[in-house]
């Protein structure tokens, strides 16, 4: 860690603050972490629907999402609604450690993240966990970290609880430094008004992963990625859809169009494994009248290959394969999620579930 950055960060954060701000940041911490530390693992269990749109919905991790009905809605259909309160129950108050609850809950719940996951255990124990998103991940490149994980399925229990112990030095160091006496939520606090932006290497390239294991976990993340900007740009967004008589893609983005019908784009992402399979499916998807667009995702290697290989398949198609870099999706996905969290934020949709 660089402890220079650090220092001119925290006093810039400091200096920034007057008696007005820091109250109502010390009232909206001790807010949250009451609203959440009044949940007793009994309680989780005993929660109804509407319970649980208002202890996930407040979630900051929520923000990005205008209509959070449809967010929490999605996560109890796919992972049943008392499977997840279990499983968020023993995240938090199961007896063993730390590390297990985490890989436990992500390998049984669908959709849920290493953000609402560390937010939740952030706000319960405030002085042990800290909150893991973007803004951390950015705030530890700012501070020169090694070893961060990008990716959320990298985020093993293993792997939080070592980038929780950076920001628990990062406390330490504002503590013996400036006499302040803050949580790991203070913290999260100081990451967003100072360091949560960061310039992207133009070297910070994509690179293939051949670990099979750790190529499907992140075609998961990818596809999931791929929806979530679907939802943000006003499609009906899917994964795992069938397109036509035998393709079923990755992703599909829907919208309907008065006196056409539905239009479709279709989307295939290549992570490790088979080309052909890819290219096979989007010329299935291609022949299907609905859609408008086929899109291939993969690192620049690989599209080139893909092109190479489609150029003949595709020769008396109407439609030709489109090739969407992951870095691109990635970064469209980072700013779209800025927008909507700014967006919603102006727009107060955070206080409410909105509709």
């Amino acid at each position: 860690m660089n402890y220079n950055v650090l220092k001119i960060k925290v006093e810039q954060y400091l200096n920034g603050l007057n008696d007005e701000e820091s109250f109502n940041d010390i009232e909206e911490r001790k807010e949250r972490e009451e609203f959440y530390c009044n949940y007793s693992k009994d309680k989780i269990i005993d929660m109804d629907l509407d319970d649980i749109y208002d202890f996930i919905g407040r979630l900051w991790a929520m923000i990005i999402w205008g209509n959070k009905h449809y967010i929490i809605d999605k996560l109890v259909n796919d992972n049943g609604f008392d499977n997840l309160k279990k499983q968020i129950a023993y995240l938090l108050y199961g007896e063993d450690n730390i590390e297990v609850r985490w890989d436990n809950f992500k390998d049984n719940i669908k959709g849920f993240g290493p953000a609402m996951m560390s937010e939740l255990l952030c706000y319960i124990y405030p002085n042990d966990y800290m909150i893991w998103n973007n803004t951390a991940v950015n705030a530890y490149k700012n501070l020169e970290i090694e070893g961060i994980p990008i990716y959320n399925y990298q985020i093993t229990g293993k792997k939080y609880i070592e980038m929780v112990s950076y920001a628990k030095n990062i406390q330490h160091f504002i503590k013996e430094k400036y006499n302040l006496d803050y949580n790991l939520l203070y913290v999260d606090y100081f990451f967003w008004d100072v360091l949560r932006k960061y310039e992207k290497e133009e070297s910070n390239e994509f690179v293939q992963i051949t670990d099979k294991e750790s190529s499907k976990s992140l075609h998961t993340e990818l596809k999931e990625k791929v929806k979530d900007i679907g939802i943000w740009l006003g499609f009906d967004a899917k994964n795992e859809v069938k397109v036509g008589t035998g393709a079923i893609v990755d992703a599909v983005w829907d919208f309907s169009v008065n006196n056409i019908g539905k239009v479709t784009y279709v989307f295939e992402i290549q992570t490790g494994g088979s080309i052909d399979s890819l290219i096979m499916n989007l010329l299935k998807a291609a022949k299907y009248k609905n859609v408008q667009g086929i899109i291939a995702i993969s690192d620049e290697k690989q599209l080139e290959t893909i092109k190479k290989e489609s150029d003949d398949i595709f020769k008396d198609s109407t439609l030709k394969i489109q090739l969407w870099n992951i870095n691109d999706v990635l970064d469209v996905y980072d700013k779209l999620q800025a927008v909507n969290e700014s967006v919603n934020k102006i727009l107060h949709i955070d206080d409410s579930l909105g509709n």
